[in-house]
């Protein structure tokens, strides 16, 4: 009870009681002291109404100061405010929003049409935060779909601290000038001179334009810092600097190119070292004059690969790789080889080319070949031995056989890939514990991992080119058979399309040298020979061509047949021969769910760029691939797209 309406009742109740007392004595006296009260009673009553109306006032003062703030505060905070109906009109929104969208009005205005980055924001049934540029700024906004009210915090500053933060990061280049040696040996002094002041020349300008610290390690080793942001700027203009080395061949004539590893993804300086050398060793995998950039995420990106892997002129390291892969076959139990899935006339060869190195130096071998592996070409292969060599045909066992053969002091030696997804059998290679590469493809992203020797050359025409020097460098006194050598000459006959592509003077040598252990082009002839219905079959495919350039053309098999890697292959090589073709394609099923393409190129594209968008691999002017789970037509459409990204980077 307040204090007025107390002092109220004390007034009344003394009246009541002084009435009282005063009318026990008189009428009279009654009658004084009620006017008297009354008169009393009346300035308590104006000072009444004029406190409740000073109460009034007040609060409605207060109210409206309240108020006031209350408004003023919402249109000066730091955050945008909209309310929107459940058509997403606009209702009502705060000074902050019409500042900075600067708009006179959108009451009733669709929030998507003004804003229609927002439009993820009302496709999830509960609330969330997104981040979204909207007129230029950064907002992360958040939607209470209950309510309607949307938020909007500016975070433009954070991203540009971010931004910063991101393009100033560390890099490291690793650069390598392919076939230094090589070309400097085949130089004068003079023109070897002028020609690496050139390159010093080129480079230098090259990292100050680019703002890189550029320094040589070696007679053809350079390292390079730089930051992300000029990282980018590097990568917009594809690495120039590999064209700009690789022309200097018009002035002296020197096949000199540059490959460049990559290392990005984090600030501690040794793994990003790590990263920049494991990037140049895959770009020199590849066959150099490309790029190679690893992040420490795993991701890996290729940029040039324009040019044909120069040519070794040394035998330096075939005779230091044989060497170092008897070592490690002497310090084995066994050896256990296999090819890839699908093995062709040269993984075969190959294969028996290893067989036939172990035998030299002393070990057992064993090759991998299931029956569901074998497509014609090979049956013909492994009928010819089983009629001329029963001791070879005794090697060839199951993948099962070969599982209960392997001891933890048994090498596997992988050959014709080093991609650990296309071997014949993951298990064994899972289960090996010593494991060698021989390969003549250009190293892709799923290498095999943890090897004791990988021996990887692009350059060369086949994997029987490169086993059959390392068998040439051994002196025992056991020689290749007849029919070994007949095989892995099949191998490199193959490859090299009857020596016509990927031809170099070391294939020509190791043929000469298969030839002189009695090797017989004959048979590899009468192997090779086909039924009329391949024949008919290549036609069938060819007839479906399409030009998607004048250069390049695009053969699509019958959807109701199912064709063999082989057909497709055989195929592409024959679109080839046509005027004015430099790049052909052929695709079609290899089986109900699974299309397989063929791609082959004179040189003016790198076939393998393409392959690989798809999946597959290969070699600058011989890739393949194989698609599973599509149909026809969509594999279609997208080796078109997978060409034209290609064309775009090149």
């Amino acid at each position: 009870m307040g204090i007025e309406r107390k002092y109220e009742l004390t007034i009344l109740a003394i009246f009541i009681l002084g009435a009282i007392l005063i009318g026990v004595s008189s009428v009279v006296s009654l009658v004084v002291y009620l006017v008297v009260g009354i008169f009393m009673l009346i300035p308590f009553y104006y000072h009444k109404k004029n406190v409740s109306e000073q109460t009034v006032r007040y609060i409605n003062k207060l109210t409206n100061r309240i108020k006031d703030s209350t408004e003023k505060g919402i249109n000066k905070f730091p955050i945008g405010i909209v309310v929107v109906d459940e058509n997403k009109n606009i209702e009502w929104a705060n000074n902050f929003i019409y500042k900075n969208i600067k708009v006179e009005d959108i009451k009733g205005v669709n929030i998507l049409k003004l804003m229609p980055e927002l439009e993820k924001l009302f496709d999830v049934e509960t609330p969330v935060d997104n981040q979204f540029e909207i007129f230029g700024k950064h907002y992360k906004v958040n939607y209470q779909k209950d309510s309607g009210y949307i938020y909007f915090f500016d975070i433009t500053e954070t991203k540009v601290v971010m931004q910063r933060f991101r393009d100033t990061r560390p890099i490291i280049l690793n650069l390598s000038l392919d076939n230094y040696e090589d070309v400097y040996d085949s130089l004068d002094d003079e023109v070897a001179s002028r020609l690496d002041a050139n390159i010093v020349v080129t480079l230098t300008e090259w990292a100050k334009k680019n703002s890189i610290y550029l320094k040589r390690i070696d007679e053809d080793r350079f390292i390079g810092l730089l930051n992300v942001k000029d990282l980018k700027k590097i990568e917009k203009d594809k690495f120039q600097i590999l064209d700009s080395i690789r022309n200097l061949k018009e002035d002296f004539d020197a096949p000199i190119t540059l490959s460049i590893g990559v290392g990005m993804g984090t600030d501690f300086l040794p793994e990003l070292g790590e990263l920049a050398k494991s990037s140049l060793d895959l770009a020199l995998g590849r066959g150099g004059d490309q790029v190679a950039m690893k992040d420490v995420d795993g991701t890996i990106k290729f940029y040039g690969g324009k040019t044909n892997p120069q040519e070794k002129r040394t035998r330096i390291k075939a005779r230091v790789v044989s060497n170092a892969l008897a070592d490690i076959v002497n310090d084995s139990d066994k050896i256990i080889v296999m090819g890839h899935k699908r093995p062709d006339f040269d993984a075969i060869g190959a294969c028996i080319g290893i067989c036939t190195f172990s035998k030299i130096i002393g070990k057992e071998c064993y090759i991998i070949l299931n029956e569901s592996d074998q497509d014609e070409t090979i049956r013909k292969i492994m009928l010819e031995i089983e009629n001329t060599d029963d001791l070879l045909s005794k090697v060839f066992v199951t993948s099962d056989e070969a599982w209960e053969l392997m001891t933890p002091q048994t090498t596997l030696i992988v050959v014709d890939t080093s991609d650990a997804s296309r071997v014949i059998d993951v298990a064994i290679l899972s289960k090996a514990n010593k494991k060698v590469i021989i390969d003549h493809h250009r190293r892709g992203e799923d290498i095999i991992t943890n090897p004791l020797l990988t021996y990887i050359e692009p350059y060369a025409s086949s994997a029987s080119e490169l086993i059959a020097e390392l068998i040439e460098y051994q002196t025992k006194i056991e020689k290749i058979t007849p029919l070994a050598a007949t095989v892995m000459l099949g191998g490199i006959v193959v490859d090299t399309q009857n020596f016509s592509i990927r031809t170099g003077s070391r294939t020509f040598d190791a043929a000469a040298y298969l030839r002189s252990n009695g090797a017989d082009p004959t048979k590899v002839k009468t192997i090779l020979k086909e039924p009329i219905e391949n024949f008919m079959n290549r036609v069938e495919i060819i007839n479906n061509s399409i030009q998607k350039t004048d250069e390049i053309i695009i053969a699509c098999a019958p959807k109701n047949k199912m064709y063999t890697n082989v057909m497709l292959a055989q195929s592409a090589d024959l679109l080839l021969t046509l005027k004015g073709i430099e790049c052909s394609f052929t695709i079609g099923y290899l089986a109900e769910d699974k299309v397989g393409i063929s791609a082959r190129s004179l040189g003016s594209m790198n076939v393998q760029l393409v392959m690989e968008e798809l999946g597959g691999g290969g070699h600058l002017a011989n890739a393949a691939t194989q698609i599973e789970g599509i149909d026809l037509d969509e594999a279609v459409v997208r080796l078109n797209k997978a060409i034209d990204k290609v064309l775009i980077q090149q």
